[in-house]
């Protein structure tokens, strides 16, 4: 059996919202039109509410972003969420978690990003920073186009842990010798089923756990 480290990719990998900060982006492209503004609004008071605990779910809201995106045909949106990776993602990434990562690697560990955040970008980060394997929510595609639906899950709270756990048996991984690192208390279920469970720049009622838990907990910051 393997030993996995598990990485949430928002506020613990990298710094803030990628889904929120791809929005933007593709809107500033002109990929998004003006029209959906206040939805573009609404987004953004979401991921606040959510980054500071007030919420917990919201994928009706996190469906109709996806929508956003409908119609763009999977090169070009794939060609836009590089640019948006080189530009806006790549620079957010936390120095400490890199050290992280190259401490996982050095104990032959395997190395898996986790989140609710598109599989299209979330490959894209784990591409770039060479890691084994990524669990993210899918896009619905057909003829090469997408439909502004999801495919499965949204990859959130207890479906973090229910994907990894179907990909046990193939990937081998031993989760009660496994680390995992979340940030909000929807990672909870993931968080307990490991044996080493670490917290990043948590919300309030995620650092409460893990303070009875006596997990630690890490303040990651960008460099200035």
């Amino acid at each position: 059996m393997k030993i996995a480290a598990f990485f949430d990719v928002d506020n613990v990998l990298v710094a803030g919202q990628t889904q929120q900060l791809m929005i933007f982006h593709f809107f500033r492209k002109r990929k998004i039109k003006f029209e959906k503004i206040p939805l573009l609004l609404r987004i953004s008071l979401w991921f606040l509410l959510y980054k500071i605990g007030v919420v917990s779910e919201g994928f009706g809201l996190m469906e109709e972003g996806y929508k956003l995106v409908k119609g763009l045909r999977v090169q070009e949106f794939n060609d836009l969420l590089y640019n948006f990776f080189k530009s806006e993602v790549k620079p957010r990434i936390y120095p400490q978690a890199l050290e992280k990562i190259n401490f996982h690697k050095k104990q032959g560990h395997e190395i898996v990003l986790v989140s609710k955040s598109n599989k299209n970008l979330v490959d894209i980060i784990k591409n770039y920073l060479q890691l084994s394997f990524s669990i993210a929510t899918e896009l619905e595609v057909e003829n090469e186009i997408l439909t502004g639906k999801i495919k499965g899950d949204i990859i959130h709270g207890e479906k973090k842990l229910e994907a990894i756990k179907k990909l046990v048996p193939e990937k081998e991984w031993n989760l009660k010798e496994s680390y995992a690192y979340g940030d909000h208390y929807s990672d909870l279920p993931l968080l307990r089923a490991v044996k080493h469970a670490c917290v990043v720049n948590p919300d309030r009622k995620l650092k409460k756990e893990a303070e009875k838990n006596g997990w630690p907990i890490f303040y990651w910051q960008l460099k200035t």
